[in-house]
């Protein structure tokens, strides 16, 4: 129980880094014999009991496509690089699961989702599930040691890094002078560099694999593990599309997203689910943070609370970056959310009501929301992946 307290108290702090607008915050024997009876009645009750508070039955999201879907799971090792948040030299590990259609008719586009800090892989499991029922192959990735926690194919969990606990700590602190303004960015740009390698080695393997997949006429087979709903030929590379990619994350996630549309020319599609563009910030200097002023080059959805939206509109100077990057993007879609809050936009005010209104949420209807959330993603990347011209 011990992580899971810590890393509850350092998601207070993740939901103001990286939840949409960083506003400024100014912010005798016997007794002792049936007390101890009594205490351990009460622990086992409450033993017994939690899992149901924190994690009650609910009625799952509408999942409207046509096709039924099947997952698996894969880790893979990326072995270009060391990985930084231990100091053993081991290569970083990554897990992925995917989401994909059963016997589509047609090719699919690939959608890569990125979770939040301290989030989860299934973090938006009914948003994954809703696209690959209408005939998309979606990717999430555990951002080891970013995520919550993480387990990998041989059954081995992977909890949050307490250095990266600190920073997004720290980085939530109410201090605004310059030095800690400073710290800001140094971590935002370090956690960006994470979350970008990761989404191009995932990027790079899965087009690998649908590469290999359609040269090779390779017959159904699974390298990962927990294939469901497919039967035992499972080959989710050979449905994809590698000409429509899209890309979609939550939080810090869909910063990282927004810097990989970026910086990646084979990007179709970007979606950010209440997260302000990180990798947008480009240098600082003056106490603050400068922009980046290059237009944005591919079709970009920003959806974010009208919480988020009314601090964004009373930040000063250059205002909130978001916007910044909306005015100069070559096509740019916004979108605001009412009722809703920071964790609105996982399915987490679902399966734990208790945890979601402890790390924010607000008076939305948890079911709704997130199928309005859903909607919005299916309709912006049939849009830009589906009804676009071929390029």
């Amino acid at each position: 129980m011990g992580i899971v307290i810590k890393l509850l108290a350092g998601c207070a702090g993740a939901v103001f880094i990286v939840r949409g607008a960083r506003a400024k915050r100014r912010h005798g024997k016997w007794r002792a014999a049936v007390f101890c009876g009594g205490f351990l009645l009460a622990a086992a009750v409450f033993a017994v009991m939690l899992p149901r508070i924190l994690f009650p039955e609910y009625e799952s999201p509408a999942v409207t496509g046509e096709y039924a879907v099947a997952t698996a799971e894969y880790t893979w090792v990326d072995e270009s690089r060391i990985e930084t948040y231990t100091d053993t030299g081991e290569k970083r590990r990554l897990t992925v699961k995917i989401w994909y259609p059963v016997e589509p008719e047609h090719s699919c586009p690939l959608v890569v989702f990125s979770h939040g800090a301290f989030g989860v892989i299934d973090s938006n499991y009914s948003t994954c599930t809703e696209l690959a029922s209408h005939g998309y192959v979606v990717a999430s990735i555990g951002h080891t040691y970013h995520a919550m926690f993480v387990t990998d194919t041989d059954g081995n969990t992977t909890y949050a890094s307490t250095e990266f606990l600190k920073q997004v700590s720290a980085a939530g602190s109410e201090a605004d002078d310059p030095e800690s303004e400073k710290e800001r960015y140094e971590y935002s740009r370090a956690w960006m560099q994470v979350r970008t390698a990761d989404e191009n080695f995932v990027l790079d393997q899965i087009l690998s694999l649908a590469a290999g997949s359609r040269k090779e006429n390779m017959p159904g087979e699974m390298t990962g593990t927990g294939a469901e709903g497919a039967g035992e030929d499972v080959n989710p590379w050979r449905l994809i599309d590698t000409d429509r990619i899209g890309l979609f994350g939550h939080s810090m996630g869909g910063a990282a997203s927004v810097q990989l549309g970026r910086e990646r020319d084979d990007i179709d599609a970007v979606i950010d689910l209440e997260g302000t563009m990180l990798g947008e910030y480009v240098d600082f200097a003056d106490g603050t943070e400068v922009f980046n002023t290059e237009p944005y080059p591919v079709p970009v959805l920003d959806v974010n609370s009208a919480a988020t939206d009314a601090e964004a509109r009373m930040l000063p100077g250059n205002g909130y970056v978001n916007f910044y990057v909306g005015e100069r993007a070559v096509d740019y879609h916004y979108a605001v959310i009412a009722d809703a809050r920071h964790l609105n936009f996982t399915d987490l005010p679902l399966i734990s009501p208790v945890l979601a209104k402890l790390l924010g949420v607000g008076d939305a209807d948890a079911k709704e929301c997130i199928e309005e959330v859903n909607a919005l993603v299916l309709d912006f990347f049939d849009t830009y992946l589906k009804e676009a011209p071929e390029k």
